[in-house]
């Protein structure tokens, strides 16, 4: 499904395009056939994100990179299925590359979100080699575009939003950080720390977002700002703000 000129939207189990327990996975057509995917799905039914990409007439061996907001399952759990059917590199920040690679179901989250009916009992999180360590602020080029990492702790321990800038449009690929209408990702399990959200979530201030891509929900292509803002003034209030899943 096109969204904007160049990014699509190639999973998502709200919708149906993918796995039931898929985040929203994004691609982003860089050009000079350089691709990248934004988050992987849960890892069940991967072939049908590949499917869609394909629809677009995209080619997923030219997918430069998967580019994680997180590690939790239903983000990074299908880097592995996708890695071994193309040449991608994966990204993730340091604290998310070493769940990805070898946390815990406790430290993933995993446990609990399988008592709470998001996963199958039966489901095991496929680890999966990062090849490249993002740092905050960094930028990667994909084509013609650059895309910046914004690391931005809260929901988990190094949760990351990914910048993407085109003729002079800015889309925000926000995971679960920040989401429609200023719902935060607060969660009731290892890594998530509204402590770390009021350290942090004011690195999405002032940055003139129009798209506003989060992992989950509703998205929006005009006026992504407003939404991010919603979320900072509410995590300087005495309240904790919305959070998914209310």
């Amino acid at each position: 499904m096109q969204i904007l000129d160049n990014v699509y939207m190639v999973g998502s189990g709200n919708i149906s395009l993918s796995n039931r327990h898929d985040c929203h996975a994004y691609l982003i057509d860089g050009g000079n056939h350089e691709l990248a995917l934004v988050d992987a799905g849960v890892g069940l039914e991967s072939n049908r994100i590949l499917s869609n990409i394909r629809a677009h007439n995209f080619d997923p061996e030219n997918i430069v990179y998967i580019l994680t907001t997180h590690s939790h399952s239903d983000h990074a759990g299908g880097c592995r299925n996708l890695k071994a059917e193309t040449s991608c590199g994966i990204v993730a920040s340091a604290s998310e590359a070493r769940l990805m690679e070898e946390g815990t179901d406790e430290e993933l989250g995993l446990i609990i979100a399988k008592k709470s009916g998001c996963y199958p009992l039966d489901y095991t999180y496929p680890h999966c080699k990062v090849d490249k360590i993002v740092r905050d602020q960094e930028n990667l080029g994909v084509g013609n575009y650059q895309v910046r990492a914004i690391c931005v702790p809260g929901h988990s321990v190094g949760s990351t939003c990914y910048l993407l800038e085109q003729d002079n449009h800015r889309a925000l690929f926000s995971g679960d950080t920040v989401l429609f209408n200023g719902v935060i990702g607060l969660l009731n399990c290892y890594g998530s720390s509204l402590r770390e959200y009021r350290q942090n979530i004011e690195k999405l201030s002032n940055l003139d977002i129009d798209a506003l891509m989060p992992g989950h929900g509703l998205f929006t292509v005009r006026g992504g700002q407003a939404h991010i803002d919603k979320a900072v003034e509410a995590l300087q209030g005495l309240f904790v703000p919305q959070c998914m899943g209310q």
